[in-house]
């Protein structure tokens, strides 16, 4: 389980990081009328894309390391 847990957090670390600095603004480019929205960390779609499934895999990571 322990083992379980750590590569659950350093995949999800890594696919956080992906999908918000990748597939959120290719979605938005993807736009036929065109995109001028930023996507900053610290908005509300950083807030739901970014630093809750960080959260999440800080968490699962944590939880890896401190099992025995």
């Amino acid at each position: 389980m322990k083992t379980l847990a750590l590569i659950f957090g350093i995949l999800l670390v890594i696919a956080t990081f992906v999908w918000f600095f990748y597939f959120v603004p290719l979605g938005c480019g993807m736009n036929p009328t065109g995109c001028r929205e930023r996507f900053e960390v610290l908005s509300s779609i950083g807030l739901l894309h970014f630093w809750m499934p960080l959260a999440v895999a800080s968490g699962a990571i944590l939880y890896g390391v401190s099992r025995r």
